[in-house]
């Protein structure tokens, strides 16, 4: 609650400043500020930096990126996660028959890609002033906030690669993939479109450089408990509370996260596993671990902040204190756009075998609803809460399940079952299916079900269904995948430049 407090109030006065320095859509990169809002006063000192830091946090939570768009809408809607809509004039409709031509497809598309990039110009212009400032910063927060910002470029680079680039594999190396923004723009004709190969050279150089400015992260010495309770006494606590919170910012292992789901997408599995276990690994100084995976017994604890999201897991997560407001239309309403049968859940699931999944279990994730026509439809609850489980308006885009697929699927066989046990102790899960996991086959059969049930809202599936070039979709239901609907356009407004 005391998390929830803070950041509610400072959201509404850097949201103010975001508005002055931020960009409207007929305007395709225009950070430049306005109204009363000049740069150099807004860089003329530390506060200056953090509060446009945090202005990028703010743009990935809202609804037209992680808040909505990036993660439980187009992304889940292309992966058939939600009923289709009989309007054929729909969003639902379009997208879900991969008519990437329709109008509202291409305004939808059009928009994502729009709203990574202005955040991306953002992320450069703090950078940008930070190599010119003479500006004195205090508690190591010059390296932070450099190392956050390259981090976040590199990260965001990625998940725009994966939604338009090509799909991974051999022979890609030099087809033209996305731009790779370095500077602080608002003339749309400096995004040029680059090889695959030159945009995963940046990422990777950006992360490296992230990683190594993030050494002294408060994350290495304050355990994520220890850092969300800011009001506590604690030895090696931060002086300045601008550096608490460390999951809702692109932290020290947000970046080996993002490199671990980096090189797990280019096909590099021995450095995807290496990324993957150091988070794992991650140990605070008392010896428990960093991050811990969501079990039954996390969704019985009496403390308040318990909750669906898995927050125990989130390397990095973002936060917006008006989410509901957002999620009313998509799930809680009677009309909700965005549910599913009960038919497909219970498959889904596998329900009639793992009856006690801790997240499928007592309408925990899924609120079954019965409708005058004696219809069953279920509302998806993981981020809206209900009266047990409380809503934390957090939306996880990178989690500790994540690197233990990643370590399933990339690591030798007779290594990976003993992760993947793990995993499915603790979603307590019947284990004995690890046996049949002999061939890297079964692996990815096996892993497409696991995406699923693990990842359900939050943007993952598709991606996991493009990087292995699926060409039908056979669990729950099948669904044949049309040639190039795994190549998201580049907005016709973008592409003129190219």
């Amino acid at each position: 609650m005391i998390m929830r407090n803070m950041i509610k109030k400072k959201y509404a006065c850097i949201l103010l400043l975001l508005l002055a320095i931020g960009s409207g859509c007929s305007d395709w990169l225009d950070v430049r500020p306005r109204n009363e809002m000049k740069e150099d006063d807004m860089y003329a000192n530390e506060e200056g930096f953090k509060s446009a830091l945090t202005g990028a946090y703010i743009q990935l939570a809202a609804k037209e990126l992680y808040g909505r768009d990036a993660s439980m809408y187009l992304p889940e809607m292309l992966a058939q996660h939600w009923t289709i809509s009989t309007d054929k004039t729909s969003l639902i409709y379009n997208i879900c028959a991969f008519d990437y031509t329709h109008e509202k497809s291409e305004e939808a598309i059009e928009k994502l890609w729009k709203k990574y990039y202005q955040c991306v110009v953002h992320l450069n212009n703090v950078l940008g002033n930070l190599e010119t400032t003479g500006v004195t910063f205090t508690n190591g927060n010059e390296a932070l906030i450099k190392g956050e910002a390259l981090g976040l470029r590199g990260f965001l680079h990625l998940e725009l690669l994966r939604l338009f680039g090509p799909i991974p594999g051999d022979g890609v190396s030099s087809v033209p993939a996305i731009p790779y923004q370095e500077e602080m723009t608002k003339d749309p004709g400096k995004l040029r479109t680059i090889t695959y190969k030159e945009v995963c050279e940046k990422i990777i150089r950006d992360l490296d450089a992230a990683e190594k400015l993030l050494e002294k992260d408060p994350i290495l010495v304050g355990s994520n408990t220890q850092l969300n309770q800011p009001a506590y006494d604690w030895e090696g606590k931060p002086q300045d509370e601008w550096q608490f919170y460390r999951q809702v910012r692109f932290n020290y292992y947000a970046v080996k996260g993002a490199k671990a789901r980096y090189y797990h997408w280019i096909g590099d599995k021995e450095n995807a596993v290496k990324f993957a276990k150091e988070v794992i690994d991650a140990k605070n100084e008392d010896g428990t671990s960093k991050f811990t995976l969501a079990t039954e017994s996390t969704y019985s604890l009496s403390t308040v902040g318990t909750n669906l999201v898995m927050k125990c897991e989130h390397l990095f997560g973002v936060h917006n204190p008006q989410h509901q407001t957002i999620l009313q239309p998509l799930f809680k309403d009677d009309d909700a756009s965005l549910r599913q049968t009960v038919a497909y859940i219970n498959t889904a699931y596998e329900s009639t075998i793992h009856p006690d999944d801790i997240r499928n279990k007592a309408n925990r994730y899924w609120e079954e609803r019965t409708y005058q026509n004696s219809n069953k439809v279920n509302h998806f609850r993981k981020y809206t809460g209900s009266d047990t489980y409380e809503s934390l308006n957090i939306v996880p885009v990178l989690r500790l399940a994540e690197m233990y697929l990643i370590l399933v699927e990339d690591s030798p066989l007779s290594e990976a079952s003993g992760y993947f046990k793990t995993y499915r102790i603790a979603r307590n899960l019947d284990i004995s299916i690890d046996n049949s996991l002999v061939t890297e086959q079964d692996v990815l059969n096996r892993m497409e079900k696991e995406y699923r049930k693990e990842f359900f809202g939050e943007g993952q599936m598709w991606a996991f269904y493009k990087k292995h070039n699926f060409t039908r979709f056979t669990w729950p239901k099948n669904k044949t995948i049309p040639e190039g609907a795994y190549l998201l356009p580049i907005p016709k407004s973008q592409s003129v430049f190219d």
